[in-house]
């Protein structure tokens, strides 16, 4: 466990994490028309307040590092899976292997990442044996593609903020790489959010969606408003991380994070709809679930990953 203070860029976040705050105050009020009266009670006064939760929670947990940030990922990686449960009915053996799967991907990532990407044949032993064992020829392959869906999904991607954590030690000691996954994802999202607003008000290119069936409000002048937002992001943190890649990487990362946060969103809408779902759970005002908060990191920390793994 490290002590924030020490880290030499833990002063220039807080900083750049409270303008985003009084920024992102602004944005609301401006939304409600300047008036206070019930601006807590919109979905996006809900969503900011969560995010004053939410980003101290992250910011903590990546600068302390060690044990607490891995309980912070495991306490994270089970309430997704709870949340798989109570949506998909999915039987009790393969939810309590999830559980268990998900600790121990944390464990191998953190203490054995020689073996990291053994985890997912690890995965499908465990869930064969247990379909093997149901033996329920009607719904077992069901059960079995769902279960390994879920644990690539969310636990085999999630636990790539390890990995991301090991690398930037590798390169110096700001964990500037995980708080630039903090920034640019919601940003990406809130950029959205007013972009394809703004577009839908003036009826100009909103009509051409990207994926109907599974999110009918996803766009893809919307994703412009994504890759801003990432780009944002990104642009808040290049002091930290302009070493160690060129401009010109970081600018075909904020477009590729855009639209990752696009995927990874739409993915959890196809989850969701298959099971005739709203929002995942009611654990984060105006948010809905873990899965609704996590759904565009999900594909965000595994791309960006690779692609820092690939340049640096």
């Amino acid at each position: 466990m490290n002590n924030p203070l020490d880290n030499p860029i833990f002063y220039s976040v807080v900083f750049r994490l409270l303008i985003i705050y009084s920024l992102g105050f602004l944005l609301i009020l401006k939304l409600n028309r300047f008036k206070l009266g019930g601006i807590w009670d919109t979905n996006v006064g809900k969503r900011y307040l969560s995010w004053m939760v939410i980003g101290p929670i992250y910011l903590a947990a990546v600068f302390l590092g060690g044990y607490p940030s891995l309980l912070v990922l495991v306490i994270i990686l089970l309430l997704a899976i709870r949340e798989v449960q109570k949506i998909s009915n999915l039987p009790k053996p393969y939810i309590i292997a999830l559980y268990v799967l998900s600790p121990l991907s944390v464990l191998v990532a953190d203490s054995y990442p020689a073996y990291f990407y053994s985890l997912p044949l690890i995965y499908y032993l465990a869930f064969s044996m247990i379909v093997v064992r149901q033996n329920d020829a009607k719904n077992g392959l069901f059960n079995i593609s769902l279960s390994m869906f879920v644990s690539i999904w969310i636990i085999f991607s999630l636990t790539h903020f390890i990995l991301l954590g090991r690398l930037n030690n590798q390169l110096d000691s700001t964990r500037s790489l995980l708080v630039l996954i903090g920034f640019a994802v919601p940003l990406s999202d809130i950029s959205a959010y007013v972009v394809g607003r703004f577009f839908h008000k003036i009826k100009f290119l909103d009509e051409y969606k990207i994926a109907s069936n599974l999110s009918s409000k996803k766009t893809y002048i919307g994703t412009l408003g994504n890759i801003l937002g990432a780009g944002l992001g990104i642009g808040i943190m290049y002091f930290a991380i302009s070493g160690y890649l060129p401009w010109y990487h970081w600018v075909i990362l904020s477009i590729i994070i855009g639209v990752m946060d696009v995927f990874g969103d739409i993915t959890e809408s196809m989850f969701k709809r298959y099971f005739n779902v709203k929002d995942s759970g009611h654990l984060i005002p105006g948010h809905g679930g873990i899965l609704d908060r996590i759904d565009s990191t999900l594909r965000v920390i595994v791309i960006a990953y690779y692609y820092i793994l690939f340049f640096v």
